[in-house]
């Protein structure tokens, strides 16, 4: 076989590789703008014809039938009303005939002679009548018919007599009587001076004068049929009595004549059916004109679509670049240029995450053991007991968290995630210098114990929440110093989408203290899910009206992604310490320290904004300031949120710390909801609201918690979102708004200096020999005791060396007074304590 130079055989998928390169992976496929024009057009035109066929075949006809009908109707309504006038008028002659003075003679007299002699007479002015008798009645008030039928017919004629006579309705009866039909009526007359004397006139005419009846004054319209109901043995039946004219083969119309049992049927002649007809024509022009103006129509709207189309794809594309205001003319694009401008705006804000490095560590941390692979037996040295809180990890970087000691709790991780069931753990970490050090230490634990790992990249807390909330691993590890001083660091854990608190965090350290870790190889994927958590939260939160905000992100986690989301929310955002940088060169990191908020305070003012906010290191709590620059606490916060959430949902269970004033509780009931007074601690606070249901929860600290709308995690970002709403939605700014809100004097969080070895013993001791003699003492966390015009609280505090105490009073002199109580008290146990309150 030859082979010719130059060619090389062409290898499978070949064509399609390179049709993506140049397309992008992007190729038009079918042309679904044609097909919608062309489904329109059929939407349109087939009723259309669907129409013509129904006109043509079902409405005319049925219109046609109903027009015929209605003139039967009518013709055969006249000819009833005719009959019944002929009726009567041979009624009124037959009374007026038996009042003249023969006649009246006879019944008198009711000489048989006579009363032969008045028939005679009185059937010369009843030209169209067969027969006429004059029946006189007897003393006893009926004519005297015993013995026979006495000149009548049948027993009909007799029937007719004897009802008439008795005062019982008589209607006219027709009846065969030798081979002919008869028709006979009966009327009672009574002598007008001789009371007593009476007679029945019985008046019979043939079927002759029936037919004469039938004919219609302006010759013949159809055929009329007169018609007799005959009830005999149980069952009904009409018979013919007479018939004139001849009619078409359509349905007959019927009319019941008046005053007898005899009704009329009409059936129109041929020519009257055809003229009838002649004026149902269906609109077949109108409808054929209707056709080719949509086909005509369809034709123009889609060579205009396609160039509308373009221009507006163009205008959206330029808007999105250039970021001008944009105008959209076909609403359905609307959702296209708002998510093509949230793309060029979070590319513009944000830039690309995973180029966002921390700042070096300026602290001697120890050497990083890249090559470490595993870590058999007991620890040599013991892991440091203060590193383990009450529901997360937290030391000093450099020294507290090593190399060995993160390998080992990441592989005591690992290792309880697979006893749970657990097979995906997500990692992410904050801005801090010392969060990639202990990421990458971690993750090889997780991995060598066995365990899959979703790396998330660096994001604030929150989005380690949403990602256990949306992916399938409902399991992961945020490694962050949270509020705490730069050097230090930590890790916040969710194990099968609960946060852990203090019993998993001790199983954590006895597994890796002792080293007992499960073993294997697990796999590590990359996973962004900035994106999916902005989309979340904008479809969630609505924005009424545009708001100025200033995002003070304190160089935090929540630098790249907060002035985002509030732009996309419509807000305009000016940023405030937003470059992420573990140092935190700008403020602490601890938004619950008033101290750190001056800068945030005087930017809202000289901004003229409605409000700012200052998040924490890792961006789950939240502080406020007014547009005046008042601070808001984070009790004065939930009451904001209490009225939205409670007013919405009467009966609502909402939690709040021991640390949180007494007048959100009295808030909450006047709302119609339900106070949940709680231990200090994001874990535990989360704890409670999945065990009551509750849609809302905060602490003092500044973590809120929405179960409505939401995951029921703490962020600071989506709790900016929701105060946004709300505000967005009133009449007044915010200043206004807490002005309505209940109002005592009180302290910050006050920090008593106290060791962590001996911080719990002390409080302890404090809680077992405090009396406070008018107060009514709660230690459900600490010592919280509520006194009439009051309440102080004095606990350890989850997450440093220190006791953290608050007051509240209804006045100064109160606050002073509680506060010397808690003082003269701790002093009594502590001493040589420096208490700063």
């Amino acid at each position: 076989m030859l082979k010719l130079p130059g060619k090389k055989k062409p290898q499978p998928g070949k064509a399609s590789t390179d049709e993506q390169r140049n397309t992008h992976g992007v190729n038009a496929k079918g042309n679904l703008l044609r097909s919608a024009s062309m489904f329109g057009f059929a939407i349109v035109l087939v009723p259309l014809i669907l129409a013509t066929a129904y006109l043509a075949l079902l409405h005319a006809p049925a219109q046609k039938d109903a027009l015929i009908k209605s003139v039967s109707d009518n013709y055969a309504a006249q000819q009833a009303r005719y009959i019944g006038d002929s009726i009567a008028s041979l009624r009124a002659r037959v009374a007026s005939a038996v009042r003249s003075p023969l006649a009246l003679q006879a019944i008198a007299e009711q000489s048989p002679a006579d009363i032969r002699l008045v028939e005679q007479a009185m059937l010369d002015y009843f030209p169209e009548a067969v027969s006429l008798r004059l029946l006189p009645l007897s003393d006893m008030g009926t004519a005297d018919l015993a013995g026979g039928f006495q000149g009548l017919r049948n027993h009909i004629e007799v029937d007719l007599v004897r009802r008439v006579s008795n005062n019982e309705p008589a209607e006219p009866e027709a009846y065969q009587f030798e081979g002919q039909w008869l028709a006979s009526l009966t009327q009672v007359t009574t002598h007008p001076r001789l009371p007593s004397k009476r007679a029945v006139v019985l008046l019979t005419v043939d079927a002759d004068t029936l037919e004469a009846m039938l004919s219609y004054p302006t010759g013949m319209v159809g055929e009329f049929v007169l018609e007799q109901r005959i009830y005999s043995e149980g069952a009904d039946r009409d018979v013919r009595i007479a018939s004139q004219g001849n009619g078409a083969k359509v349905a007959a119309s019927k009319a019941d004549i008046d005053d007898t049992p005899w009704r009329i049927l009409f059936v129109p002649s041929p020519a009257i059916v055809e003229e009838a007809s002649s004026h149902v024509r269906p609109p077949y022009g109108i409808l054929g004109g209707l056709m080719l103006c949509c086909i005509v129509g369809f034709l123009v709207s889609m060579q205009r679509s396609n160039k509308a189309l373009d221009g507006e794809l163009t205008r959206i594309i330029d808007g999105a670049e250039h970021r001008t205001p944009l105008d959209v003319h076909i609403p359905q694009l609307v959702p296209l240029a708002k998510d093509l401008r949230k793309l060029t705006l979070r590319r513009a804000r944000m830039g690309n995450t995973s180029n966002i490095v921390p700042a070096v560590d300026t602290h001697s941390a120890a050497p990083t053991n890249t090559a470490m692979t595993s870590v058999d037996g007991p620890a040599e040295h013991g892991l440091s007991p203060n590193i383990f809180r009450a529901y997360d990890i937290r030391g000093v970087a450099d020294s507290d968290l090593d190399d060995e000691t993160v390998y080992r709790i990441g592989s005591a991780i690992g290792t309880i995630a697979g006893e749970m069931g657990e097979q995906t753990l997500c990692i992410g970490y904050d801005g801090r210098a010392s969060s990639s050090r202990i990421k990458g230490v971690l993750e090889k634990a997780i991995l060598q114990a066995g365990r899959d790992v979703i790396d998330i990249g660096l994001v604030p807390t929150p989005l380690l929440y949403f990602a256990t909330s949306l992916l399938e691993a409902k399991s992961g590890v945020m490694i962050t110093g949270s509020h705490n001083p730069a050097e230090y660091n930590g890790m916040k854990i969710v194990l099968k989408g609960q946060t852990i608190a203090e019993g998993t965090i001790e199983k954590i350290r006895n597994i890796a203290q002792t080293g007992r870790f499960s073993k294997g190889t697990g796999h590590v994927i990359q996973r962004d899910v900035v994106g999916e958590y902005l989309d979340e939260v904008v479809s969630d939160i609505a924005i009424a009206v545009p708001l100025k905000v200033v995002v003070d992100a304190g160089n935090g986690a929540t630098g790249h992604i907060a002035p985002a989301l509030l732009e996309e929310l419509g807000c305009e955002v000016i940023p405030l310490f937003c470059e992420v940088d573990g140092r935190f060169p700008n403020r602490s990191p601890d938004t619950s320290n008033e101290d750190n908020l001056g800068a945030l305070v005087r930017e809202v003012i000289s901004n003229d904004a409605d409000f700012g906010v200052a998040y924490d290191g890792d961006g789950d709590r939240v502080v406020v300031v007014t547009g005046s620059g008042q601070i808001i606490r984070s009790d004065t916060l939930m009451m904001i949120f209490a009225r939205d959430v409670v007013t919405r949902n009467p009966g609502a269970d909402v939690v709040y710390d021991v640390k949180c004033s007494r007048n959100l509780a009295q808030l909450i009931t006047g709302l119609g909801g339900r106070p949940v007074l709680w231990k200090t601690g994001h874990a535990l606070m989360k704890e409670k609201m999945v065990e009551t249901g509750a849609l809302l929860g905060g602490e003092f600290s500044g973590h809120i918690f929405f179960g409505e709308r939401w995951y029921g995690f703490d962020d600071g970002m989506y709790a900016t979102g929701r105060l946004a709403e709300i505000l967005s939605s009133q009449d007044q700014n915010i200043d206004d708004f807490i002005a309505d809100l209940p109002v005592a004097v009180s302290t910050p969080e006050i920090l008593v200096p106290v060791p962590d070895a001996e911080k719990f013993a002390l409080m302890k001791k404090f809680v077992e020999s405090a009396r406070f003699v008018d107060g009514k003492p709660n230690d459900l966390d600490g010592l919280r005791v509520d006194f009439q015009d009051g309440w102080g609280l004095l606990r350890a505090s989850n997450t440093g060396p220190a006791l953290t105490a608050r007051f509240e009073a209804s006045d100064e002199a109160g606050l002073e007074k509680i506060q010397g109580l808690f003082r003269e008290q701790l002093a009594a146990v502590a001493p040589d304590l420096t208490i700063p309150f």
